[in-house]
């Protein structure tokens, strides 16, 4: 009698345990985790230009309340659809995290891409987004100088071209000028004699 009282009590246990075990791990699933705050990820030196043939480091500051469980470089060539995944590795004493992009992986007209950081309790923050990325644009040794050289010339040949005509210094001296002798005139002129009305219209001073 006392084998079939505990066989019964076994089959209970048994019995209890498969139906409400699934209702308690549910339970526990649902219960919010202490950590809700998610990581902070900032860049401090954005390059956007890389030149043809070199490797491009990319550098993040990620900081979190409680830890920073990983930090993922997503990037592509611009043009391309599908993005490359690179773990980005946490510099010793500080909270930075480094990728190189291989020169092998960079093709013209350069390169774009985002990141993903991930703490401990799950919680991502992105900087930059697979649908609005930061962009790196290739480059020749040393365009970036001389396309402000460039430009700085241009400015230069634009002035010399405006000469004396873009002063605005030389178009109110001039109003001036002809306003006076226009009143000049017509002070001098007799009592019932019409007084002819001189305009002049000159082209808006240059800034």
């Amino acid at each position: 009698m006392i084998k079939n009282i505990l066989r019964q009590c076994f089959v209970f246990f048994v019995c209890y345990s498969l139906v409400f075990a699934p209702i308690l791990r549910a339970g526990q699933l649902s219960l919010p985790s202490s950590d809700l705050v998610a990581p902070e990820i900032t860049q401090k030196k954005y390059v956007d230009t890389v030149e043809k043939n070199k490797d491009h480091n990319i550098t993040v500051t990620v900081k979190d309340n409680v830890g920073v469980k990983q930090v993922v470089l997503y990037y592509r060539v611009i043009g391309t659809e599908a993005y490359k995944t690179q773990a980005m590795h946490n510099i010793k004493g500080s909270d930075d995290y480094r990728a190189k992009i291989k020169s092998s992986s960079i093709q013209s007209p350069g390169i774009e891409y985002y990141v993903q950081a991930m703490d401990h309790a799950g919680n991502t923050l992105l900087h930059g987004y697979s649908f609005s990325p930061l962009s790196v644009k290739t480059v020749g040794a040393g365009a970036a100088i001389a396309s402000s050289g460039e430009i700085k010339k241009n400015a230069e040949e634009d002035d010399d071209e405006g000469g004396l005509f873009s002063n605005k210094w030389f178009w109110i001296g001039l109003g001036v000028i002809v306003v006076g002798a226009a009143a000049g005139g017509g002070g001098g002129g007799g009592g019932g004699e019409p007084t002819a009305t001189l305009s002049l219209t000159t082209a808006e001073p240059v800034q």
